[in-house]
């Protein structure tokens, strides 16, 4: 079979370059060096269209959209240069095949990516490798588009080594997410470490990230080697980056500009080969502008962002995960069956834990329920009093109150876990004083619950209350309080 080729670039260069490349494979190649020209080829079906994102009269998304209109089952390659590598990733959400980067290093590669793009094998090589992916990162996604999209993305981004930074909610699966991409990619037989810079004291996430030499600092009896270096030639997840110290946030900086760390303690550089996959449930771009965050080191971490969609804006996937997760609690055979009402309440809710917490309510319904047919008594205490939203317009305020303070409570909850695993006992623990400190925190909540309500009353006590359910004798005791 003859493939027919479509390569639209403003470089004659390029067009030559791919019919010397092509042409001994007997594909007949057709060359167009701007969107006019591209357009008029259109005419004639193609299989595989290779496309360069900027052209002189036009853009390569702009014509990879009139091409899917056109011939949908022409596949598509784009071309970009390294600073365009975000545009590329929109072009695969419209439909393209892969994209590659100009100027091509790798001829071999580029052979391979256009061989695939045009074999019949194609899906079936590709979905079996998918499939195992999913399995080892024990990633579940459901049917949802916005899954989908975000799958198709990150499968092909795993191939290209270069740093993503994963953005979502607490709960919505960015470290599963992260450990698919390490599983889709050339380093998958390599190590996958990960670690929580928000878990970790200061010094202790330093050690924990470069290492240390023995004498470093007093503890330190030996040398040790830090995550960094363990990580060698595989992928290192830096989650929740956005908590980091400014003084680690220098150092990330320094290893993503050099591929170099510095041990504590240590006298020369390491050199480390490392693919770094981070995660944020935070707003960098706030946090930049409240000088919490380094802009250097965020324009280094977001090549390219993905995000992992909350489960309220993927409420198609609510069964399909259900059932899964049933499937961990319930021996085969005897998996029962979601009630219609069941069903509908957790499609009504608004899951502030993601997809978390789904699967720890399914969790609790498995110690309760021993039916064929779970029903809203199997629900956790006041889930199965939860119904639909009758939220209408004259009432948008309520579950953008109540859906945050869940939200925050699930994160908060998620941080205090991760901060006790990382606690090292054998140092010793000062539990009354975390406690104080915890008191602290509940009393610096009030207040500032409190100050915003009274500034909304103009500072009328009677009116902040009755704004936060107590009464006005109440209010004035919690204000002294701090005093």
């Amino acid at each position: 079979m003859t493939f027919r080729i479509l390569v639209v670039d403003d470089e004659i260069e390029i067009g030559e370059f791919f019919t010397f490349l092509l042409e001994p494979y007997h594909y007949k190649v057709t060359v167009a060096v701007n969107g006019s020209q591209a357009r008029e080829a259109f005419k004639e079906p193609y299989h595989l269209a290779i496309i360069d994102l900027k052209l002189p009269d036009t853009d390569g998304i702009t014509l990879l959209r009139e091409l899917k209109s056109l011939q949908p089952d022409c596949e598509s390659i784009i071309m970009t240069g390294y600073s365009t590598v975000k545009s590329a990733v929109e072009a695969i959400q419209l439909g393209a095949f892969d994209y590659i980067e100009k100027p091509f290093s790798d001829l071999s590669e580029l052979e391979l990516v256009i061989k695939q793009a045009l074999s019949q094998l194609k899906n079936e090589i590709f979905y079996e490798q998918r499939n195992q992916a999913l399995d080892s990162a024990g990633l579940v996604t459901g049917q949802s588009e916005e899954m989908r999209k975000l799958l198709l993305v990150a499968e092909k981004l795993a191939k290209k080594d270069i740093t993503i930074l994963i953005r979502g909610e607490t709960g919505t699966g960015k470290d599963v997410l992260a450990h698919f991409i390490h599983a889709m990619s050339p380093r998958a037989e390599k190590p996958f470490l990960a670690i929580n810079c928000g878990a970790l004291p200061e010094n202790l996430l330093e050690s924990e990230l470069f290492g240390y030499e023995k004498g470093a600092f007093t503890g330190a009896s030996g040398q040790k080697k830090g995550i960094f270096e363990l990580a060698h030639r595989g992928t290192l997840f830096l989650d929740e980056v956005g908590d980091a110290s400014n003084s680690i946030q220098v150092k990330l900086l320094r290893v993503l500009e050099t591929g170099e760390i510095m041990r504590v303690g240590g006298q020369k550089p390491i050199h480390v080969d490392v693919r770094i996959l981070a995660a944020t449930n935070a707003n960098l771009e706030e946090l930049i502008k409240l000088k919490r965050f380094r802009e250097d080191l965020y324009y280094r971490l977001e090549v390219v962002s993905l995000t992992s969609p909350p489960l309220r804006d993927r409420k198609e996937d609510i069964l399909f995960l259900a059932e899964h997760f049933m499937t961990r609690h319930f021996p085969p055979g005897r998996v029962p069956a979601l009630s219609t009402e069941v069903l509908n309440i957790l499609k009504s809710y608004d899951w502030p834990g993601n997809v978390r917490e789904l699967a720890n309510m399914i969790a609790k319904i498995a110690a309760v329920c021993d039916s064929p047919v779970i029903l809203p008594e199997h629900l956790p205490l006041n889930f199965s009093k939860k119904r639909p939203s009758t939220r209408t317009d004259q009432q948008p305020q309520i579950k953008s109150i109540v859906r945050p303070v869940k939200g925050l409570l699930a994160e908060t909850e998620e941080r205090l876990t991760d901060f006790i695993e990382g606690i090292n006992f054998d140092a010793g623990f000062d539990l009354p004083c975390f406690l104080e400190d915890f008191k602290q925190v509940e009393l610096t909540a009030t207040q500032l619950i409190i100050e915003r309500a009274l500034k909304e009353a103009k500072g009328h006590y009677p009116t902040a209350a009755e704004m936060l359910k107590t009464t006005p004798r109440a209010l004035r005791y919690l204000k002294k309080e701090k005093h």
